[in-house]
This record gives C-alpha cells, sequence and structure tokens, in this order.
C-alpha cells in the first residue's frame, strides 16, 4: 500500500507526506470498524460496512488532496 500512496504521490494526485502514518490511517479506517464490531460479538451489516469504506476512502482522499 505503502508503495501505491507514493506512486500517486509521485503523479502529483496525492500529497502524502508522511507514508507511514497514511497508510495506518487508511488501513485503520478500512479494517478497525469490522474489528471492533466482531471483538463486541455484534454483525457488522453489509450496508454499514460498504458507508463505512465509502466514506473513508473520499476522507481519506480528502485528507491527501494536492494542494490547488
Amino acid at each position: 500500500m505503502a508503495d501505491a500512496l507514493r506512486a500517486l504521490a509521485d503523479r502529483g494526485l496525492l500529497d502524502v507526506p508522511d507514508t507511514e502514518v497514511a497508510v495506518l490511517q487508511l488501513y485503520s479506517l478500512l479494517v478497525f470498524p469490522q474489528m471492533v464490531f466482531e471483538q463486541h460479538g455484534a454483525e457488522l451489516t453489509e450496508d454499514l460496512a460498504e458507508r463505512l469504506v465509502v466514506d473513508g476512502v473520499e476522507m481519506f482522499l480528502r485528507r491527501y488532496a494536492p494542494a490547488s
């Protein structure tokens, strides 16, 4: 994932000053909700999982959007 983020940054599509942090943030947005639900024995519905992924990626992309 770090290589992919670096490649996007090299192409000017993202502004990622700290790749290590960005990878952890994206991973947390995509995986952490599932882990929390499973840890508490709750079911993450497909609808909620999709909304979390879509919104998480949108939030990540806004955070690392290159300055205009």
